[in-house]
């Protein structure tokens, strides 16, 4: 037959047949009046729809009321979710999916492939369907999903299915084993797809697959669950229970206008305002707003950071903290609230650390509201698990933040942005600001020339030169970098490259999702100035140059070990190829450590 279309599937009896002229297909989905119809390749469709058994689907406005509301987006890129392969994204790229913000709808936007969509798209008359493999940001239970379709209406994809399985190592391979979590259902143009799963279990999972069938596009792909922490062995050590890593949810927002009131709980600073909880101006009198977050685990709360970076006209006024014991995810109106911070001045783009109230009592939810509106980037609560073995008291002190752990100073990464870097050197991405654009290859690739500089300074008739340093020459070499053994992470060394630039770019197919970068300026004396040392943490995606003359710590690889491609240039010699110095430990004697939320360090 002219029309026939056999679809495999990898599923026992899905298949396209054909029966008095008209095309079935059979998915797990079904209409309150046990059927649908729909279209496909521009034919009329009858679908046959068995009763579902394993899901509800909600709409937008029973979300927030639902087990989902309480929940987190495991997949949130912001997280560290991840694409990890993929069949195909001719039009728009799978990463998209997973991005924090809501889809964008730009008109009359083209590449050279079509219409430019905010999601995931492939390409048409797929014979078979495609797949999307997503790493979770955490491993955790999974509750529901939204598959959002906003602005793809007649690209969407018609019928989507999603998988899961556990990979504690790395990525699965290609017999891993899958589970079918949610069954395959319809999706219409333009809209949201809420679903919770019914059958609530315990089962952990840290990959998702996502199926189209047979073909489209998603604008977003949002995994509701709860995470699973992995907790420190060492019941006394002081950790966030906040930290959406560590367990920590949003479970009532009074207001979240322009930003999510989960953000508060995300790893790092972020990178603008966008990924903060912000609120909409207030035009009443003596108006508040608030997040109740329910933490990872009851426990004894010590100190709070308040961090309003990027909110520098629009930060709130004053700020005040609550925490209750409560043994559901949102307490009830007649919970009783401690104060644990007193209404106190907040100002712009800052990192405030208060200690608390109360450190001897038990606490479960902690409710930070702020007066009268505005915005703040994250909330971190450190206190200790009220579990056998853990202090139930702290000793008073007006010591900073870093007296969680005495010896040592500890300080935050930032994600790494090519403004922020400029004193150091350059990010080199696939967006970079100073890149010019040809075309190359017949019009079939895109050339971005200048990512990065690339300087030698011991060339022929170099100042160098003259002063008897011996020429150098390129090296393009690769280092295998170990991940860290500990977290937080210590600083051991700081190095420098007088007479070169140095690029690294990690190779991908292995490491883990970020490295750090450590950097500092030269000072006065000649050594390193500690005032201008920051850390940054990188993606994958983002390769760096140092600067001649800057000082760095050695690639630090983070999860997994990373390949880094790298190019130096080198004489031989080894004094005038690097210059290391022992990194300068504080007034106190202290060294120097950086925290990570939501990372692990390597057996």
């Amino acid at each position: 037959m002219p029309n026939e279309i056999i679809m495999d599937r990898r599923r026992n009896g899905d298949h396209f047949e054909r029966e008095n002229g008209v095309k079935k297909v059979k998915i797990d989905h079904i209409d309150t009046n046990g059927h649908t119809n729909g279209h496909t390749n521009g034919r009329h469709v009858s679908v046959v729809l068995p009763t579902p058994t394993t899901y509800q689907r909600i709409g937008q406005d029973d979300f927030r009321n639902s087990i989902l509301g309480t929940c987190v987006d495991l997949a949130n890129a912001a997280s560290g979710g991840q694409i990890v392969s993929f069949t195909d994204e001719f039009f728009a790229q799978a990463t998209n999916m997973i991005q924090p913000t809501p889809a964008m709808h730009c008109p009359g936007r083209f590449t050279e492939n079509g219409a430019w969509m905010d999601g995931w798209e492939t390409r048409r008359h797929n014979p078979t369907y495609d797949w999307c493999v997503v790493k979770l940001g955490f491993a955790g239970v999974i509750r529901g999903f939204d598959l959002d379709t906003s602005y793809f209406t007649g690209n969407q994809a018609p019928v989507a299915s999603v998988e899961a399985c556990r990979c504690d190592e790395g990525d699965p391979s290609n017999d891993a084993e899958w589970e079918d979590i949610l069954p395959k259902i319809e999706l219409a143009p333009n809209a949201h797809h809420i679903f919770v799963l019914a059958d609530i279990n315990e089962e952990i999972f840290t990959h998702v697959r996502l199926n189209i069938y047979p073909d489209g596009g998603i604008a977003r792909f949002r995994i509701y669950g709860q995470v699973r922490p992995i907790w420190p062995k060492d019941p006394t050590e002081v950790i966030d229970l906040a930290f959406v890593g560590n367990g920590g949810r949003a479970v009532e927002v009074s207001d979240q206008h322009y930003g999510q009131g989960s953000n508060l709980l995300l790893p790092g600073r972020g990178i603008n305002m966008g990924d903060g909880w912000e609120t909409k101006r207030s035009r009443v009198l003596n108006h508040k707003d608030w997040v109740t977050i329910r933490l990872g685990d009851k426990g004894r709360l010590r100190e709070a950071e308040i961090d309003t970076a990027h909110f520098k006209g629009n930060f709130p006024d004053y700020v005040l903290l609550e925490a209750c014991l409560c043994y559901e995810d949102l307490p009830s109106e007649n919970t009783e609230w401690v104060t644990i911070l007193d209404r106190s001045k907040v100002g712009p783009h800052k990192q405030h650390r208060f200690e608390l109230q109360s450190q001897d009592r038990l606490f479960s939810h902690v409710r930070i509201t702020i007066f009268p509106d505005g915005g703040v980037k994250r909330l971190r609560i450190f206190g200790t698990r009220g579990i056998p073995g853990a202090p139930t008291s702290a000793q008073p002190t007006s010591a900073p933040l870093t007296r969680i752990h005495s010896s040592l100073q500890v300080i935050s990464a930032v994600a790494l942005t090519a403004a922020d870097y400029a004193p150091y050197g350059q990010v080199i991405e696939s967006t970079p600001p100073t890149a010019t654009t040809t075309r190359a290859n017949q019009g079939t690739a895109q050339k971005l020339s200048n990512v990065a500089q690339v300087v030698n300074l011991r060339l022929p008739g170099s100042e160098a030169e003259s002063k008897g340093r011996q020429l150098a020459v390129p090296n393009m070499c690769i280092f295998r970098c170990e991940p860290a053994r500990e977290i937080p992470v210590k600083f051991r060394i700081l190095e420098r490259h007088l007479y070169s630039t140095q690029a690294f770019v990690p190779m991908g197919g292995e490491g883990g999702r970020a490295y750090l970068v450590a950097v500092a300026l030269n000072g006065s004396d000649d050594m390193p100035d500690m005032t201008t040392f920051r850390v940054f943490l990188a993606s994958q995606c983002q390769g760096i140059s140092y600067n001649p003359g800057v000082w760095h710590h050695p690639m630090i690889a983070l999860e997994e070990t990373t390949n880094f491609l790298c190019l130096v240039h080198e004489s031989g010699v080894a004094e005038d190829d690097c210059h290391e110095v022992p990194f300068p430990r504080d007034a106190l004697g202290r060294e120097m450590a950086v925290t990570l939320p939501g990372f692990r360090a390597s057996a």
